[in-house]
């Protein structure tokens, strides 16, 4: 382990600062991370985890009060915000029971609430104060508001609306075990008969008065629906690091663990199973993909904070192409996340199976990623209609939008492409491949759908899965056009091994992905509107399988930096497969000899509870007569 970490060119603690931003943040990250460890009391890696040994829903849910209690208490006392969006487990933060009080609770008040409101509530919510969380949505419906059946009724003599149906008194409660996400409470409520003060509504953009008239801001509907994309714009980069973790975890397992004969060894030992070609392809291919949407979500970031600048000086016209991007990269992300992350734990074999390698509980949480803060179909199909709008705009002589501009860039997407050799390593090459398949398809698209006969709500849903096509063609080109300007946008002081790196895992992510069996809807990368002209031919595609197997060799050695320089200390990983020693089965042993179930049966000279009861009445029964 330690010979791998030292086989490679780069400076890790360089990429970590690039990463996360500069060495004064990287230090800061780390001295919180161990205060809340410490606090918490799994600053220790030798000891079991409690996550691990104390396991019933209500154990689980303390764990998390908790935890939300050591890094709320460590960032005002250390006045920072590492754990406004991710818990110390790297979690998006809403795996903790106080995890909305920074993204959601916090921001309803401030962007929705009076001034006077703000100065009443904010400076409680912030230190602490008051804790808050959000009413979603009722059991039964789904997307269609106007149905809601829950009513909210206006007492003018008390100035105070009566909230819920008809049920005795409030009742809350909890949902139970869920796939991810144990340490938070997601929860029921009713409410019969619930009096909330009409100045307790947050009404800075609508207003009910006493007489019963209601006023509202004409922006209201945009303004709340910047607020709603927060949490969705910062999803993206969070999965992103929680999937790093899981690749960190299956490249320290790969290096260690040794698996049958290695290819031409004549000394017959076992070799590192991170040899085979399929590990070492589906690690690294992830490896770069999970840097790509990295620095694509980095961006993503950035168009929402110039967003809620321009809002504050009244200029709203990036809201629909924020909503479409975050959308995209919410999708996106957390499909791939899900799956890669999955991937990483079959890659570890049976032992990734085992809770206390930490995997179940990542790819647990990142699968939950596809359906909260918009189900990923429906985000999918709302892309689509912002690039269909585009193109409409387009057609009509109208200005488009910068990240939809090359549908007006190219003038025919399906003339095949021309690269060969090592041209397909330029990364305007790669560019032009991904630019000219999302064109081709939402021109498909867009033809299909708006020249059917059929009324447009038939005609949308039989093209729907093209359309998801375009969809997502349009946000992996993105993707690889954000990676390219990251690097060359690096600062002159970056190393030019790091450099070297980082645009071989740019050609990396570009090219695995055309070739990759896993890849969603590969065969657009082929086709064109001519039957006997493919975009990329199979004399091009074999070219690249072996430009891909050429990167797979030069960053073989870089694989332990590109997933230590994510800089995740071994309690956030929390598992006994991933630690920094290497050391996996020694941590195996340790751990699983300190589990409850072996610790009570050892206690007992090693029988299981309910042997007894079940088993010794078996082996004892009599054998019954012929």
């Amino acid at each position: 382990m330690q010979k791998a970490r030292a086989s490679g060119s780069i400076d890790t603690f360089e990429l970590t600062c690039l990463l996360w931003g500069n060495e004064r943040i990287v230090e800061e990250r780390r001295a919180a991370f161990k205060r809340v460890e410490k606090a918490l009391g799994i600053y220790d890696s030798t000891k079991l985890p409690r996550c691990y040994s104390e396991t019933s829903r209500e154990d689980l849910f303390e764990q998390g009060l908790g935890m939300g209690k050591a890094y709320l208490d460590d960032m005002l006392e250390h006045n920072h915000e590492h754990f406004v969006w991710v818990t110390p487990r790297y979690n998006l933060v809403n795996a903790s029971p106080f995890g909305h009080k920074a993204v959601l609770f916090e921001p309803a008040m401030e962007y929705n609430g009076t001034e006077e409101q703000k100065a009443r509530w904010l400076p409680l919510a912030r230190s602490g104060r008051i804790l808050g969380t959000y009413s979603q949505t009722e059991l039964g419906h789904g997307s269609f508001v106007r149905g809601i059946e829950t009513t909210a009724t206006f007492d003018p003599d008390s100035d105070e609306f009566v909230d819920g149906k008809p049920m005795p008194g409030i009742k809350m409660g909890d949902v139970g075990l869920k796939l991810g996400y144990n340490e938070a409470e997601n929860g029921f409520a009713s409410f019969d008969q619930v009096r909330i003060p009409r100045s307790q509504m947050l009404i800075a953009h609508s207003q009910l008065a006493r007489e019963g008239t209601f006023t509202k801001d004409p922006l209201r509907a945009k303004l709340s629906y910047s607020v709603m994309l927060l949490v969705r714009g910062r999803m993206p980069g969070i999965f992103t690091v929680q999937l790093a973790q899981a690749l960190t975890i299956a490249t320290r397992y790969s290096v260690v663990r040794q698996q049958g004969l290695g290819p031409a060894d004549a000394l017959n030992t076992e070799a590192s199973i991170f040899q085979y070609k399929h590990q070492h392809f589906r690690l690294m291919s992830m490896i770069a993909k999970t840097y790509a949407m990295f620095f694509g979500s980095r961006i993503c970031d950035d168009q929402y904070d110039e967003l809620r600048e321009m809002q504050s000086k009244n200029d709203h016209s990036l809201l629909p192409s924020v909503h479409a991007l975050t959308a995209g990269m919410k999708a996106y992300v957390t499909s791939e996340a899900a799956d890669s992350a999955e991937d990483a734990r079959k890659l570890c074999g049976g032992h990734g199976y085992m809770s206390i390698s930490g995997l179940p509980d990542i790819v647990g949480a990142l699968t939950g990623g596809a359906t909260f803060e918009g189900e990923n179909y429906v985000l999918w199909q709302q892309v689509g209609r912002h690039l269909l709008k585009q193109l409409d705009r387009l057609q009509d002589g109208e200005p488009i939008e910068p990240q939809v501009q090359y549908l007006a860039d190219v003038e025919d997407p399906n003339i095949v492409c021309s690269a060969f050799g090592t041209q397909f390593l330029d990364p305007e090459v790669q560019l032009t491949i991904y630019r000219d398949r999302a064109h081709r398809l939402v021109v498909k698209a867009h033809s299909a759908i708006r020249a059917s006969s059929k009324l447009p709500a038939d005609a949308w849903n039989e093209h729907m899965m093209l359309l998801i096509s375009a969809s997502r063609a349009h946000t992996e080109y993105f993707i690889l056009r954000s990676f390219i300007d990251t690097i060359s946008s690096l600062p002159d002081t970056t190393s030019s091994s790091l450099r070297t790196v980082l645009n071989r895992t740019r050609s990396l992510f570009a090219l695995s992905t055309i070739i990759n069996p896993r890849t969603v809807d590969a065969l657009s990368f082929v086709e064109t509107a001519y039957a006997d002209s493919p975009h990329l031919t199979t004399t091009q595609l074999d070219l690249i399988r072996s430009l891909v197997n050429g990167l797979l060799d030069q960053l073989l050695p870089e694989a332990i930096a590109l997933t230590d320089a994510w800089d995740f200390s071994d309690a956030s990983l929390c598992s006994a497969l991933g630690m920094y020693d290497g050391n996996v089965y020694e941590n195996i042993m340790r751990w699983v000899e300190q589990l409850p179930i072996n610790q009570k049966a050892w206690q007992k000279g090693g029988v299981q509870e309910g042997w007894e009861k079940w088993v010794d009445p078996i082996l004892k029964r009599e054998i019954a007569k012929l």
